[in-house]
């Protein structure tokens, strides 16, 4: 996998699709790593002709772990950074959970580079009810990753969602805890304390904004201030959980691939 230095940290991405395609900056959210996106990325049309630029944050996949606590300027820098080494100018951004944070300040801050921005399950400041949350997922993998993913598929996903993965949900729980990053404690700790509010109004890149409407983690309210915060901004609501990227992939990858298909 690919990894580039800045400021003496190392930063993983994966890299995936044609050389000419179009270009996707992917962000993933918290606990996660480049992987994240991929139910999204099979459940394209084949001739999608899009190349997946997928960097990973301090602490995930191979990426270095924090040495410092996390700002949204150093990873939409560590984003940007990857793309200047690739020689890509021009891109379209993504982002998921955290990743839709940091995609909305990507697009506020690039935006005479970023052709258009989508941002799944995201908000612009954390409420007392996310703080709270956030703080509980940091005491449940400090004590066993396998009981946060318990947790987080409970949570995370809608009863039908449940219920399709019965036969399977043990093995989902196990295999789920292996993947928990590193660095998600630090993660978390940005979780808590961000906003950017100031940001938001000044992204001029045509904006799909995906919310889940039984996101129990990031209330769909947040999704529907974001779509009228930032100016001509389109809102779709999914019936999904929090877990969307993985719940509904289908849904998410037409709708992304129409959003970006539109302003190529």
């Amino acid at each position: 996998m690919p990894t580039i230095l800045r400021d003496g940290a190392t930063i993983g991405f994966g890299l995936d699709g044609p050389d000419d395609g179009t270009a996707l900056l992917l962000y993933h959210g918290t606990t996660m790593d480049r992987l994240a996106w991929d139910m999204v990325i099979a459940a394209l049309p084949p001739d999608h002709g899009l190349r997946f630029i997928k960097p990973e944050f301090p602490g995930s996949g191979e990426s270095s772990m924090p040495t410092a606590p996390l700002t949204i300027d150093q990873l939409v820098d560590d984003g940007l950074a990857v793309l200047d080494e690739l020689g890509i100018d021009r891109f379209h951004v993504a982002g998921y959970s955290l990743g839709a944070v940091i995609a909305a300040a990507t697009a506020a801050r690039a935006g005479d580079r970023v052709a258009s921005a989508t941002l799944l399950c995201g908000w612009a400041v954390s409420d007392p009810r996310m703080i709270f949350t956030f703080g509980l997922w940091q005491r449940l993998i400090d004590v066993d990753t396998a009981l946060f993913m318990r947790y987080a598929v409970a949570d995370g996903f809608t009863p039908g969602a449940i219920g399709a993965l019965w036969d399977s949900l043990e093995e989902v729980v196990a295999l789920g805890a292996t993947t928990i990053a590193p660095g998600s404690a630090a993660q978390l700790d940005l979780d808590i304390a961000l906003d950017i509010t100031p940001l938001v109004g000044s992204i001029a890149a045509p904006t799909l904004v995906i919310g889940a409407e039984d996101d129990r983690w990031v209330d769909v309210s947040h999704s529907r201030a974001l779509a009228a915060a930032i100016p001509s901004a389109r809102l779709e609501v999914l019936p999904a959980g929090h877990i969307v990227i993985q719940e509904l992939p289908g849904d998410v990858a037409r709708l992304l691939h129409g959003h970006i298909d539109a302003n190529r």
